[in-house]
């Protein structure tokens, strides 16, 4: 469902997966000096995303590009501005900050009720849907220069803290809950994380 950590070389990854420059005779040929060069001299990153259907936590993918780019540029001793800009509807694109899209998502998708019920009705699949949700909020609170312990708190709450849903997650998909509850204990002993109170991984809230 997504990297545990120790597992993060976000900073790295990003520019050597991005480095590839084509044109003038370049044919995907990596570069990575020189994307170094551009990013160091950023003052912004928006990254667009033009599906309806999707958003920053389906998967620790966008995750992975958006926070690898935030890494890259902290350590090139830059801190741009991030900003996720939703081109789902070409008349009306909002923009936020990766932040503020993280947030929002969290509270209306990823700890919502009604998203939950619906995953359950999907078994297997809607199982592995909620761990790789929490392994993009993972991703982004360990690459990001920002805090995000209410939205852990949030969706430990809906998820290893509801009796109903840990035990759906247990029934239909083990792995995945496996996969939750070392992320949430990893994202604590790490720091990444400071509940609001103390809540033991085995789901109990």
């Amino acid at each position: 469902y997504g990297p545990l950590p120790g597992q993060y070389g976000v900073g790295e990854g990003w520019l050597a997966g991005s480095s590839g420059a084509y044109g003038a005779g370049g044919d995907g040929v990596a570069d990575v000096a020189g994307l170094e060069a551009r990013v160091r001299g950023a003052e912004a990153f928006v990254h667009a995303q033009d599906h309806a259907e999707m958003d920053v936590l389906d998967g620790p993918e966008v995750a992975a590009h958006e926070g690898g780019f935030a890494q890259a540029a902290a350590a090139l001793g830059g801190a741009p501005a991030l900003y996720h800009l939703d081109t789902s509807r070409g008349e009306r694109p909002v923009s936020r900050t990766v932040a503020e899209e993280v947030v929002r998502v969290v509270r209306g998708r990823v700890a919502n009720p009604r998203w939950l019920a619906g995953q359950m009705r999907h078994g297997y699949r809607g199982a592995g849907e909620m761990a790789r949700s929490l392994a993009a909020l993972d991703a982004y609170a360990r690459s990001l220069p920002v805090r995000f312990d209410a939205q852990f708190d949030l969706v430990y709450s809906a998820t290893l803290g509801s009796a109903d849903v840990e035990a759906f997650l247990l029934e239909a998909n083990p792995e995945a809950h496996a996969d939750m509850r070392g992320r949430f204990a990893a994202a604590q002993a790490d720091g990444v994380w400071h509940p609001r109170r103390n809540l033991p991984m085995g789901g109990d809230a």
